[in-house]
């Protein structure tokens, strides 16, 4: 993957520093989030292995002290990428994300790469920050998730329009599970810098609930005004494995 120089280079760093805090407070208080988002999509041969080993993990000392919540999802449909699973950390502070980031290099922890080595290949890792969400967020409503991978030229107004959307969406009575925004902080920004995503509590809900938002006003509002600053990139469809609440 390339880096995106058109987001680093001279005057335009204090224009992302401006939209990057400006985000944070553009909609209501009910859709403001925290916190950060860790992915590691990987190329599993072996899903059953690792998920034993997984469970094993998050079973020992290290995994029962892990400060997020960790879910291993699979890839239903996902391009041209190779990876067929993610483990997504779900970390609510900056102090938690630090903490299970040190973790990694604990005996415990390291054992299980070495586990797992044989089986799952990396392809991609990110670290991403909470910029807005919503929705219901019980378990059961959360099994199917549909991301959007996009690069954003104007990060403060795409938000707007992210929020106004989404909040015509929910008071339209479709939002099935939980949504949000993300921001890369970390990881390869030539491929996206933010992604969006929507869940549901199963498959057919999950399209259901595309085809109302992709046939509704609001959406061929939001479509023409964010046309010229978004390019979307990839979308996938998860379905989640396993989830360990955090500790």
């Amino acid at each position: 993957m390339y880096t995106n120089k058109s987001y680093i280079k001279g005057g335009n760093m204090k224009k992302i520093l401006f939209s990057f805090f400006a985000i944070l407070f553009i909609s209501s208080q009910s859709l403001v989030a925290a916190g950060y988002i860790a992915t590691y999509s990987m190329k599993v041969s072996n899903p059953a292995a690792y998920v034993e080993a997984m469970n094993e993990l998050m079973s020992s000392k290290w995994g029962k002290s892990f400060p997020a919540e960790v879910s291993v999802h699979s890839y239903a449909f996902n391009g041209y990428d190779d990876a067929t699973h993610v483990v997504v950390l779900n970390y609510e502070d900056v102090e938690s994300t630090g903490k299970g980031t040190a973790s990694f290099t604990d005996p415990t922890f390291q054992k299980f790469l070495a586990k797992t080595a044989p089986i799952a290949e990396t392809i991609e890792s990110s670290l991403n920050m909470k910029l807005m969400g919503g929705g219901n967020s019980d378990p059961e409503n959360n099994q199917v998730y549909t991301v959007y991978r996009m690069k954003v030229k104007d990060p403060a107004s795409y938000a707007e329009a992210y929020a106004e959307v989404s909040k015509a969406q929910e008071e339209a009575g479709n939002v099935a599970g939980s949504y949000g925004l993300r921001q890369q902080v970390g990881g390869s920004v030539g491929w996206y810098t933010h992604y969006a995503f929507t869940s549901a509590g199963s498959m057919t809900e999950a399209l259901e609930s595309g085809e109302a938002l992709y046939s509704s006003d609001s959406f061929k509002e939001f479509s023409k005004e964010i046309g010229g600053n978004r390019e979307l990139v990839n979308i996938s469809m998860l379905v989640n494995v396993v989830t360990y609440s955090s500790n």
